[in-house]
């Protein structure tokens, strides 16, 4: 039977079936979902997994987009500064774990209300 193990800061170690696991591992009932996960000790549960990433291409953005919503988002990206809108036009990907997506998210759904949002911000 495999017996899964931490270190003391709950960081995962790995599972062992009939090996010694490295000296000071801690015993948890389980392996992680993720591998960013960490085990909390007081909980005696592993923390949420991180939320998956979305890879959206910026021709897909556009391609989602009508004719009347594209002419929404340049004018109000053209309000934002000009190291933004660099970053935007020139972006191969737009990434919901870069600092820019919650921009992206809050002039979709300002604009066009959070279901049309969600379907222009889907993956990719």
């Amino acid at each position: 039977m495999t017996k899964y193990f931490v270190n003391d800061q709950g960081v995962y170690v790995g599972g062992f079936e009939g090996a010694t696991p490295p000296a000071g591992s801690i015993e948890v009932p389980t392996a992680p979902e993720h591998a960013s996960q960490t085990w909390d000790f007081i909980l005696q549960a592993w923390s949420a997994p991180p939320a998956p990433v979305i890879v959206l291409y910026p021709v897909d953005l556009w391609s989602r987009l009508t004719n009347a919503e594209a002419d929404q988002v340049e004018a109000a990206m053209a309000t934002q500064p000009v190291r933004v809108q660099n970053i935007f036009r020139s972006a191969s990907s737009y990434r919901s774990d870069h600092e820019l997506w919650p921009l992206l998210e809050s002039v979709a759904t300002g604009l066009f209300g959070a279901a049309r949002a969600r379907e222009i911000l889907a993956a990719s």
